[in-house]
C-alpha cells in the first residue's frame, strides 16, 4: 500500500504508552448530533453575516462579514478534515457524501479524493513523501523574504493547490471525478454565485466568498499546519520533533486552530480520536509523560515571531542547494 518503501516514524512509541486501547476506543465512539450542531452553527452564522450585508450593503458591513464567514468557513473546513479521516459517520459511504455536500464542496474539494492524500501526510511526515511538507519545512523558508512569500501564499498555493486537485486524484488510484462530484461541485459554485450576486450584487461572490476563503482559511490553515509542524532548524534535525500542539489563547484558536486543532499531537498520533474528543485526549497525554520529542506551545503567534526572529537560516538554505533547487 505505501509502495514498500522503508519509513522512519520517531512517533510510534508514544501511541502504545500514551493511550491504552481502551481509552482510544472510548475517545473514538462518534457523535453525529454533536457534528450536525457544530455544521449548522457555523452556516448560520456565514448565512447571518451575508443577511447583514444584503440589508445594508455599505462597504464597513461588508469588511466585517468578511472574517465572520472566513472563520466559520475554516471551522467547516476543519470538520472536513475530520471527514478526510472518516471521522464523522460510520459508514463510509455516509461520511463522505455529509462531508461533500455541507463541507469541502464548497471550496471544490471531494472526500474520496483527498483522503488518501491527506492520510499521507499523517504516515510520513517526517519525510519528503509527505505532499505537505513544502508547508512546515526551513528548506523554502529560509530567509525573511521566503518566509513572507509563504505567509501570504505567493509561493504555497500552487503546490497546495495541485495536491487538491490534481495529486489527490492520483492518491486515490480512481478515475478523478465523477457525475456525482461534478453535480455537487457544480450545485455549490452555481449557488454561490447567483445567490450572492442576487441578493447582494455581483461583488458578492469574489469580496463574501473568495476573499474570505483565501485570508481565513487557506492562509490560516497555511499557518496552523506550519506553526504546528515546523522547527527553526535544519529540517535534517527538525523531522525528528515535528508534533506540536499549542495551548493558545481564545482569539487564536477563533482564526488559526478552530474545533481544537490546536491539540495537534492528539491527531496526529491518535487520528481515529474525533475533533471533540482531542482535549480529553490531550488531558490523559500529559498526564502519563514523560514527552521528550513532543512539544506544547503557548502562541502561535509568538512563534511565527520566534520563527522570524531566527532567519536567515544558512543551513536550510544549505540543504534546499544540496537538493538541487532554487528559492521556490
Amino acid at each position: 500500500m505505501w509502495h514498500g518503501m522503508a519509513h522512519f516514524d520517531p512517533y510510534q512509541p508514544y501511541r502504545s504508552r500514551l493511550l491504552t486501547m481502551e481509552e482510544i476506543k472510548r475517545l473514538s465512539v462518534l457523535r453525529p448530533g454533536r457534528l450536525v450542531l457544530d455544521t449548522a452553527l457555523c452556516w448560520l452564522a456565514i448565512l447571518a453575516a451575508w443577511t447583514v450585508v444584503a440589508l445594508r450593503p455599505a462597504w464597513w458591513t461588508a469588511l466585517a462579514a468578511v472574517p465572520v464567514i472566513g472563520s466559520r468557513y475554516y471551522a467547516l473546513f476543519i470538520l472536513g478534515h475530520d471527514g478526510m479521516h472518516r471521522r464523522l459517520l460510520d459508514r463510509i459511504p455516509d461520511n463522505d457524501l455529509y462531508c461533500d455536500l455541507l463541507l469541502l464542496g464548497p471550496i471544490g474539494a471531494i472526500t474520496r479524493l483527498n483522503n488518501k492524500n491527506h492520510l499521507y501526510h499523517h504516515i510520513y511526515l517526517a519525510d519528503d513523501r509527505d505532499p505537505d511538507r513544502h508547508k512546515h519545512c526551513c528548506a523554502n523558508k529560509a530567509d525573511a523574504f521566503a518566509f513572507a512569500g509563504f505567509l501570504t501564499g505567493l509561493t504555497s498555493v500552487g503546490r497546495s493547490a495541485a495536491n487538491v486537485f490534481l495529486r489527490s486524484q492520483a492518491a486515490a488510484k480512481t478515475d478523478g471525478y465523477g457525475l456525482r462530484d461534478f453535480l455537487i461541485l457544480a450545485a455549490w459554485q452555481g449557488a454561490l454565485i447567483a445567490g450572492l450576486s442576487a441578493a447582494i450584487g455581483w461583488w458578492a461572490y469574489p469580496v463574501l466568498w473568495l476573499a474570505p476563503v483565501y485570508v481565513f482559511m487557506f492562509l490560516a490553515d497555511n499557518v496552523r499546519s506550519f506553526a504546528e509542524h515546523s522547527q527553526p532548524e535544519a529540517d535534517s534535525r527538525a523531522d525528528r520533533h515535528r508534533l506540536i500542539t499549542y495551548r493558545s489563547n481564545a482569539l487564536e484558536r477563533l482564526f488559526l486552530a478552530p474545533l481544537n486543532m490546536n491539540l495537534h499531537v492528539a491527531h496526529h498520533l491518535f487520528p481515529s480520536v474525533p475533533y471533540y474528543n482531542l482535549p480529553p485526549a490531550d488531558a490523559l497525554m500529559r498526564e502519563r509523560g514523560p514527552l521528550e520529542g513532543l512539544e506544547w506551545r503557548e502562541s502561535y503567534l509568538g512563534y511565527l515571531w520566534r520563527y522570524f526572529r531566527s532567519l536567515p537560516l544558512p543551513e536550510c538554505r544549505r540543504e534546499l542547494a544540496r537538493m538541487g533547487l532554487s528559492r521556490p
